[in-house]
Formats: C-alpha cells, sequence, structure tokens
C-alpha cells in the first residue's frame, strides 16, 4: 500500500509538472501612491498624510485534458501599515464555451463596481483613505456590497458565470478558507449574489444590475438581526468624448434594525479631453430610514495619463455626513499610480 501510494504521488506530481510546463504563468503588479488632506468642522479632528497600496498578482492559464480552458491565480495585497492581504483574488476557473465556473474568494464580478462613470477611485475610497473610518456607512454609495452586511465577494464561495449574467453562493460569510486540507469556520449565515453586467448588445451602452442577500448572522462577526437584502441597478452611455450615467441602490441592512435601510442615487458625467487628459463630475444623495438630512456628496476629479504612470486629482464635499445636520467635509487628494 505504502508503495502504491508514493507512486501515485509522484504520478500526480508528474501530471500537474507537465500540466505547468504547458501552461502560460503571469505575474503582475500595482503600485498606488497618495496624499489626501480632510477638512473637518472641527478644526482639531482634520488630519491629513499619505497612503499606499501595492499588489502583486500571480496567474496561470491553459487548456485542460478534456479540452476546456482554465485559469487560476492569487495576490498578496500590502497596505500601509504593514496589513497583508492574503485573500485578494483567489480563484480556479473552469470554462466551456461562454460557461465559466469559478471557485474562490473576491474574484468573480460582483456588485461593488457600478456603471455610473467616473475619471478614478469612488468617493469612499478616497474618504476612508483619509482615516475618517466613519464613512464606512456614510459615504459607502458607489459600492453596494460595503453599504450592507454581505458583501458575499469578500468570502469563500462558488459561481458561475455567463453572457454577462453571474451567480454567486457563499456557504458561509467571514470564511476565506483555513489551511492545507483544513477550514476555518465562518462566522455568519450564507449570502448569494445574482447580477448582470454588459451591454445588452447595444454599442455605447453599460449596465450593471443585481441583486443580493443574506441569512441573519451566526457568530459574533456579523451581528445582524435581520437577514439582508441589497438591490442595485445602473446604467451609463458613452457617445463621443462623452459618458453620462445614473444609478440607484437599495440597501437593508442588517447590522440593526429598520432605521439602519438606506437609498441612493448618484449621477457622473465623464469627458475625454483627449488620449491623456479626462475630468468628471459626481454627485450622490442617501436617503437614510428615520433621518431627516439627506447626505449629499459632490465629487470632481481630474486625470492624466502619463503612459506608464497615472495622475488623479479628486476633490470632495460631503454635506450631513452620514445624514447628521450641519456635519460637513471637504476632502482632497492626489493620487498617482502604476502597474507593472
Amino acid at each position: 500500500m505504502k508503495n502504491k501510494l508514493l507512486l501515485s504521488s509522484a504520478l500526480v506530481g508528474s501530471l500537474i509538472a507537465s500540466s505547468i510546463a504547458s501552461a502560460e504563468t503571469k505575474i503582475t503588479g500595482s503600485m498606488d501612491l497618495s496624499y489626501t488632506a480632510i477638512s473637518k468642522q472641527s478644526a482639531a479632528a482634520s488630519d491629513s498624510g499619505f497612503g499606499r497600496e501595492t499588489q502583486i498578482n500571480v496567474s496561470n492559464s491553459g487548456e485542460l485534458s478534456n479540452g476546456m480552458a482554465y485559469s487560476a491565480g492569487f495576490s498578496l495585497e500590502m497596505d500601509g501599515g504593514g496589513t497583508a492581504k492574503n485573500n485578494e483574488n483567489v480563484y480556479i476557473d473552469l470554462k466551456a464555451g461562454d460557461v465559466t465556473l469559478s471557485l474562490g474568494v473576491d474574484h468573480i464580478s460582483n456588485m461593488d463596481s457600478s456603471a455610473v462613470p467616473r475619471v478614478s477611485a469612488p468617493a469612499n475610497s478616497i474618504a476612508v483613505s483619509s482615516k475618517d473610518l466613519s464613512y464606512n456607512q456614510g459615504a459607502s454609495f458607489f459600492t453596494a456590497g460595503n453599504t450592507d452586511q454581505t458583501h458575499a465577494k469578500e468570502s469563500m464561495g462558488i459561481g458561475a458565470s455567463a453572457s454577462g449574467f453571474v451567480f454567486y453562493y457563499v456557504p458561509q460569510l467571514g470564511d476565506v478558507g483555513g489551511g492545507n486540507d483544513s477550514f476555518t469556520a465562518g462566522s455568519g449565515g450564507s449570502a448569494y449574489q445574482i447580477m448582470y453586467k454588459g451591454n445588452a448588445g447595444v454599442e455605447g451602452l453599460n449596465i450593471n444590475a443585481g441583486m443580493q442577500g443574506a441569512d441573519k448572522a451566526l457568530g459574533s462577526t456579523y451581528t445582524a438581526v435581520r437577514d439582508v437584502d441589497n438591490t442595485q441597478i445602473s446604467a451609463s452611455y458613452s457617445f463621443g468624448q462623452f459618458t453620462v450615467g445614473a444609478g440607484k441602490i437599495d440597501s437593508e441592512n442588517g447590522s440593526s434594525t429598520a432605521a439602519s435601510d438606506r437609498e441612493t442615487v448618484d449621477y457622473g458625467i465623464t469627458y475625454a479631453v483627449n488620449d491623456q487628459l479626462s475630468i468628471g463630475i459626481n454627485y450622490a444623495e442617501t436617503e437614510l430610514t428615520g433621518q431627516v438630512n439627506d447626505e449629499e456628496v459632490t465629487m470632481v476629479q481630474v486625470g492624466y495619463n502619463l503612459g506608464a504612470i497615472g495622475v488623479v486629482l479628486s476633490y470632495v464635499d460631503i454635506q450631513n455626513v452620514e445624514n447628521q445636520a450641519s456635519t460637513d467635509d471637504q476632502i482632497g487628494s492626489i493620487r498617482i499610480a502604476t502597474k507593472f
């Protein structure tokens, strides 16, 4: 039996080595460096500083012995402060025709994206990077997944996609995968996502629409008292050098009561001056159940493409932060990004 096992292991190793030898492996990366300043109602709370994000991506693709195409990969992300993430874009994809089956975490198309045009990073990304973590709720209108405790893409799951339609299922929220041949128990109930991302056959049109939900949490990490339901629809249309778009997000947040439910509408327009220079303006308004004041966010961005390096200037004005009256912030940011 021992000899048989050794032989089997050697055979498996040989097959894997042969597969790798006939496949294509790529190593890519990216780096973002930024400087952000935030002006708050209280001068003492105003602040400024640098931010950084670096990432290495390893991917492999080829063809299986049965003729199916496959791809696999993972990323290592290191943000400022020495925080490392090893559950970034981990996946194995199998493709037959137009159908792709996927197993992994933080990989499949998800509802964190929006079809509403903008030059670069959304306002909530800039706000969080400016050390004001209270924006986790109020300014997360651009990324529907962050507006509730679903955020299915951040947990291990199984997905399928075809012709722009995507389905993703997570058995347990919070389960990002344990060690080899072992597991780490998740902290939440199951979750799902159904969405469409494409142009519906119309040139210049971009649609991003979907719904996601999650069962009430089972543990302390996700302390939901209700099931979570989230819907999003956004669309944009490009004509000439202009792109215009609008979107709406409805979020029934399971973190507390109905008072945490939100409805957000946002609008955007970008103009490509030439191949290097783009400008854009975005406006979003969020209504929080039980609150009189709507949060209003206006963002202006200018981006310049230098080829290997891109530079983006952003200015964000937020009125009634997290729907609190007379709580207004202004944020300025410069971001330099490169890919290799």
